[in-house]
This record gives structure tokens, sequence and C-alpha cells, in this order.
């Protein structure tokens, strides 16, 4: 492992397979908040896989942001209409994902979607439904399925090797910054960490553990008093059996988040621990830091038996990197997506459950798609 700058120690990442044979995406970002930001330096980095031709944002200033040649718009739909991208990244305030995925629909023009793919399942069902018509090519941006770790970790489970899944829980719980909640629409329902971060554990749980056809969730106010949660918790009831634990909050210092423990992030501390951990009859696994679990002497499974746990060898990628390069393959030759927009809803609905059965004190079922 190489050092990190701030000294600790991180897997070395490995680089990205590069195909000289497809066109760049000529490529235009709306939104340039802090996602955006990241999808941006992503398409510089890669000009075999896409050329960022535009930008649009009505309130960030241009001019401390290296776009390249790109055009800069303040209006999202002259952009469209003056420009003509082939295809677009929608990393805009959540309430804009609707409109703007119904505007790509109507232009034909390819996108790929921030999550929360909208913020309401009934916008959820229309934009499933133009994407239908339209017949453009979509993903959603649930990036951490493009984890190497998450990669391998979806390999092992499909071998066999932990046996009947039975358990998988998730911590997620940091501390953001008070600067972080300047921007208004972060301090608002829709703003929080269920819809911002938790969804991305939802989507990880349904990836890794199959879909989730019951949910019992809380969440709570108390630490930050905004209109939105600050912390939230939740159990998932899986089609296989399989219960599921969350836990999180945007209140709260720890060394448990997927960022910190995979190093994917640069602006979370590397902290080299699991958040994730994947229980089976034969053995666990735990996430980002790969180590797997299992009795020392192979089938005497039980608890008064020895058990070892050996570190595997993780495949680091930048998930950023990776999804643009699928993105590149979706359009260019067709390759399924490994999020779609039908799949980003059956995350949001499973989320927003959460949300409710926390106002209902009641056990939720997520609407179906």
């Amino acid at each position: 492992m190489a050092p990190g700058a701030d000294g600790s120690r991180r897997q070395r990442v490995t680089p990205i397979v590069k195909d000289d044979t497809m066109t760049p995406l000529r490529i235009a970002v709306l939104g340039a908040g802090l996602i955006g930001r990241r999808h941006i330096q992503t398409i510089l980095a890669m000009p075999e896989a896409a050329e960022l031709v535009a930008v649009a944002d009505p309130v960030v200033d241009p001019a401390g942001l290296d776009v390249g040649a790109a055009a800069w718009f303040a209006d999202a739909q002259e952009m469209l209409d003056r420009v003509k991208p082939e295809a677009v990244i929608i990393a805009t305030p959540n309430a804009l994902h609707l409109q703007q995925g119904q505007w790509c629909c109507e232009r034909g023009i390819h996108f790929l979607m921030e999550k929360p793919v909208t913020v309401t399942l009934d916008e959820a069902a229309a934009l499933v439904q133009a994407v239908r018509q339209s017949g453009v090519k979509t993903l959603v941006g649930h990036h951490r399925r493009y984890l190497g770790v998450v990669q391998q970790a979806k390999q092992w489970l499909a071998d066999g090797r932990l046996g009947r899944l039975v358990v998988a829980s998730v911590v997620w719980a940091t501390r953001k910054p008070d600067a972080y909640y300047q921007a208004a629409w972060r301090t608002q329902p829709g703003g929080g960490p269920l819809l911002i971060n938790a969804i991305h554990e939802i989507d990880m749980l349904r990836h890794l553990c199959g879909d989730i056809h019951a949910v019992s969730g809380v969440k709570s106010h108390a630490n930050r008093g905004f209109a939105v949660e600050d912390t939230a918790a939740a159990v998932f009831e899986f089609d296989n059996g399989c219960l599921g634990t969350l836990a999180c909050t945007d209140a709260g210092l720890s060394p448990w988040t997927i960022e910190q423990g995979s190093g994917e992030n640069p602006a979370f501390g590397y902290t080299g621990q699991s958040a994730y951990r994947l229980i089976g009859t034969e053995g666990s696994l735990e996430l980002p830091v790969l180590r797997a679990w299992s009795p020392r002497v192979t089938g005497e499974a039980a608890w008064d038996k020895p058990i070892v746990g050996d570190p595997l060898l993780p495949k680091v990628q930048d998930p950023y990197q990776v999804q643009l390069s699928h993105f590149q393959r979706l359009v260019r030759l067709d390759e399924p997506p490994v999020v779609s927009v039908l799949d980003g809803a059956r995350t949001l609905a499973a989320t927003l459950a959460v949300a409710e059965s926390s106002q209902t004190q009641a056990r939720c079922v997520p609407r179906a798609f």
C-alpha cells in the first residue's frame, strides 16, 4: 500500500482499461455544486471517454472553476438547445431532477441522473415513463456499485462462499461541517442524510442482498434542529429472508463510512475501517476493507469452533471514472445499465419507506415499480 497525503495507508488504484475504438461522448453537466464538480473533474481527466462541451449553473461563479474549453451557461434549457450535447450529467438540487430529465427525454439526450432519481415516487414514475417513451439511455449515479471492493463482494456472494445470507448491517456516521448547510435546500425536507447519504447505503443493500419487501424506520432532527432529519435508522426485510440494519447520521463523528474505509472520496479522511458486515450461514464479509471470516476447519461452522479472518486483496478504482467509462459504453455499445432509472426508482421507494415508517410508526412496504 502507498501512503496517502495525510500519512495514512491507501490501496493503490487500479487503472481504468481504455478502449480507443470508441468516440468520446460530447457531454454537458447541469449543476456545478459539490457533486457536479466531481463529475467535471472526472470528465476532464478522461478525454478518451468524454469531452466536456458545456456546464450550466445559475448560481455558481465559473471564474473559480476549471471547466477546460467548455461553454458556461446560467440557463440549462438554453445550453441544451444551443450546444446540443449527446449526453448530460444532471447534478442539480433534487427538486429539479424530474423536469431536467424530461427536458433530456424531449430532446433525445442520454443522461446520468445523480441520486436520488427524483424527490417523490410520483415524479419517479413520471420519469420512468418519459424514458420508456423517448428511448434515451440513462444511468442513476449510485456510484458505489462501481467500487472494486463492492464488485468483489458481489461475486463472493454469488459464489456462495458465505452460505445463505442471514444478516447485513451498515453504519454511515459522520459530522458534516456547519458551512455545508449554508445551502438552504439542505435544511429542508429532501435535503438531509436520508436522501443524500443513506440512499447510497440502501442501494448498496439492494445490490448485495436483493430486493426489499418491507421496511421499519425511525428518524430524528434533535441534533441540528432543522426541518429535515439529521439521524435515521432502519430495519429491512429482504425477499430472500435476510434482514438488514442501517444507522445513518450527519451529526456524529466516527470512522465508519464507506468513504472513509475505501478512500474513494478525497474529502473524507481515510480510516481503513469497515462500515458493512455481511453475515451468512457459512461465513461473513467486511466492507470496504475486505476481510472474510470463515471456520478454521472447513465444515465446522459453529460458535464453539475456531473462526479466522483473512484479509482479501481489494481491487481499488475511482468509481466515478468507472461509471463514466460505463456511461460511454452504454451509449456507444448499448451495454446494459448498472443502475437504470427504474432501478433508481426502486431504491428511492425503499428509502422513502424509511421516512414513511418513521411517521406512521408502522412497518412499510415500498411502492412497487
